[in-house]
């Protein structure tokens, strides 16, 4: 009995060391993007957004202070409505110096062109002022006429105007607030026509994708999927979490009450 309980200790020791020398098995690898999107024969799926068909990141190309905004968040604007202006008083001096400049021009052109009566011997004859005065006269009141244009499209870029019909997301700027060239100061999207996107399609996936094709939409918002086909395709790839992506632009067959900028969820796309 003495010797084989030493026996049985050493090959249980062996067993233990044999079992902490071997390698754990590994665990399958998570899937990644481009299998996703690929993972069903026929089916190329991505995740997607909702986004306005028409949207802009509005801003000015002066820098100046805030005078007005003349609209809030959630406001309904038309195209062409004044939603904010600059303080510029120096375009606003040019253009009433210009047309100020613009009057006498045309003044002065009025008298040179007048037929003025002027009594030669005993009779009046009816004379204008000399050809070369009337020639400069007329081109003086064209030069007036480009100069106040050009001042009052100078005074125009101190005035931001709503591009189209559309709802005002979000305005980014107080009256006072100095702006810079370029800040995005307000942003507009038309909320009634809405479409979605792709956030993550694969260029693996992408060569199945073609205009026109049948898409089901299931958005995290709504218990039904929505159904839509590919409206266009990015002709350009970008890069997003170390893969490069395409996005897919989706026209809804019908666009549900409570559908909003922002939401989001999956698409499958037929490619069959």
């Amino acid at each position: 009995m003495n010797r084989f309980y030493p026996s049985v200790l050493t090959t249980v020791a062996l067993v233990f060391i044999l079992s902490g020398c071997s390698s754990p098995t590994p665990a399958a690898p998570l899937p990644t993007a481009a299998a996703i999107n690929t993972s069903v024969p026929g089916i190329v799926s991505a995740s997607v957004v909702v986004v306005p068909v028409s949207k802009s990141e509005m801003g000015f190309v002066i820098s100046a202070p805030v005078k007005e905004v003349d609209v809030r968040e959630g406001d309904k604007a038309t195209a062409g409505q004044t939603l904010i202006i600059l303080n510029a008083p120096d375009l606003e001096f040019s253009v009433a110096g210009g047309q100020a400049a613009l009057r006498s021009a045309q003044d002065y052109a009025f008298l040179q062109h007048y037929a003025r009566k002027t009594l030669i011997g005993s009779k009046f004859v009816s004379a204008n002022g000399a050809p070369e005065l009337r020639q400069k006269a007329d081109s003086q009141v064209v030069q007036a006429q480009a100069a106040l244009e050009s001042a009052q499209a100078a005074l125009a870029q101190a005035t931001l105007t709503a591009p189209f019909d559309g709802t005002i997301v979000s305005i980014n700027v107080v009256p006072g607030e100095l702006i810079q060239t370029g800040q995005v100061v307000a942003v507009i999207g038309d909320l009634t026509h809405l479409q979605i996107e792709t956030t993550d399609l694969s260029e693996r996936a992408i060569a199945a994708v073609h205009i026109g094709q049948t898409a089901s939409i299931r958005l995290k918002a709504f218990s039904q999927d929505l159904t839509g086909r590919v409206k266009s395709i990015a002709p350009l790839g970008v890069e997003s979490k170390g893969d490069i992506v395409f996005k897919v632009t989706i026209e809804l067959d019908k666009q549900p009450d409570g559908l909003m900028w922002g939401m989001t969820g999956d698409v499958d796309i037929n490619t069959k």
